[in-house]
């Protein structure tokens, strides 16, 4: 297909268990004019052939490369997108048949760039349904800017469509929060921002997985996107009047992070030199007040800066005594 309207890229690695009915809930789309690209990324399972067994539909491409993780295959989709619109979706998971048709009326509709729908989360044997019912909002793409930087609007790549014009930056060679570190820029460029709270995405939650794991790196690429964040803001003064609270986010990021890595069940030295690199970055930005960052934060600064050992037995011991600690926490840095 010359000149779809919608490319929709879907990154595979080691999928074979799941591609299939993502693949087939794209093939069931009641919207006409796509294309898909899936991106091989170096599988060493059956994905890949899984894969090459669709391309008898011409609308479907397969690209093979070398591993390189998701964000170099998004980015690759992203390079090969022929469509108006560009959507991505994970292989383990699916889509509902009209998500496409309904999104794209809507953002005709109000003159948008971007859409944002609701999802289920999928367990075994549960569903958790998350923004579904079935309520409209529309906004200025500053205020939508806002909203994804306070976390008001997740920063969730398959829950989007965005307008190829839009899509202006690469993402960065992260294995996670490579997300957290673009959709803000995205957003940036827009003029409107639809959020239409129905739940067209299915994510399945997969033990083990990237997002659920409990590797440290994670830490590290957080502490890069939430950097990028600030920069870029600061940097091209994107929100002017909102200079105090781009740096408080940051700060409150930050500090978050040292808290998270201490209380990491399986506490080591990795996770000890992600919290020295907040640490470095912390005092970059000296003074900081405590008006800034509220009380509790402003005590774990001091604590971190005058003893980081000492931060990380305080911050397990009182986690015993923490309720939310105890529960899964959405607002965690994982």
């Amino acid at each position: 297909m010359q000149h779809p309207i919608v490319s929709i890229i879907i990154p595979v690695y080691n999928g074979g268990a799941y591609i299939r009915p993502c693949i087939d809930s794209i093939l069931h789309q009641t919207c006409e004019g796509w294309e898909l690209l899936l991106i091989d990324d170096g599988s060493t399972d059956d994905s890949g052939k899984i894969c090459d067994e669709y391309t008898t539909d011409p609308r479907i491409r397969v690209i093979h490369k070398n591993n390189a993780g998701p964000a170099a295959a998004r980015n690759d989709g992203i390079k090969q997108a022929r469509g108006q619109f560009i959507s991505f979706v994970d292989c383990d998971d699916w889509i509902e048949p009209d998500m496409y048709q309904t999104m794209l009326s809507k953002m005709h509709d109000n003159q948008a760039e971007i859409i944002i729908c609701g999802y289920i989360e999928e367990y075994t044997g549960l569903q958790k349904e998350i923004h579904n019912d079935g309520t409209e909002e529309i906004y200025p793409a500053e205020e939508a800017l806002k909203m994804v930087l306070t976390g008001q609007i997740g920063s969730y790549l398959w829950s989007m469509l965005f307008r190829k014009e839009v899509v202006k930056e690469m993402m960065p060679n992260l294995s996670t929060y490579e997300d957290h570190a673009t959709i803000f820029k995205w957003v940036s460029h827009a003029h409107r921002v639809v959020v239409f709270n129905h739940a067209f995405y299915h994510y399945r939650q997969i033990r083990g997985s990237s997002l659920h794991s409990s590797n440290p790196e994670k830490g590290n690429h957080f502490l890069q996107a939430i950097k990028e964040r600030y920069h870029y803001i600061a940097d091209k003064n994107l929100l002017p009047g909102w200079e105090q609270q781009n740096r408080r986010l940051y700060l409150r990021g930050c500090i978050k992070l040292a808290k998270d890595m201490a209380r990491m069940p399986q506490y080591d030295e990795r996770h000890k030199a992600i919290i020295m690199k907040v640490r470095e970055e912390l005092q970059c930005f000296s003074p900081i007040s405590r008006q800034e960052i509220g009380t509790k934060n402003y005590i774990r600064l001091n604590l971190l800066i005058a003893d980081v050992d000492l931060f990380v037995r305080i911050l397990r011991f009182t986690s015993l005594f923490s309720i939310s600690q105890r529960k899964k926490d959405k607002n965690m840095y994982y």
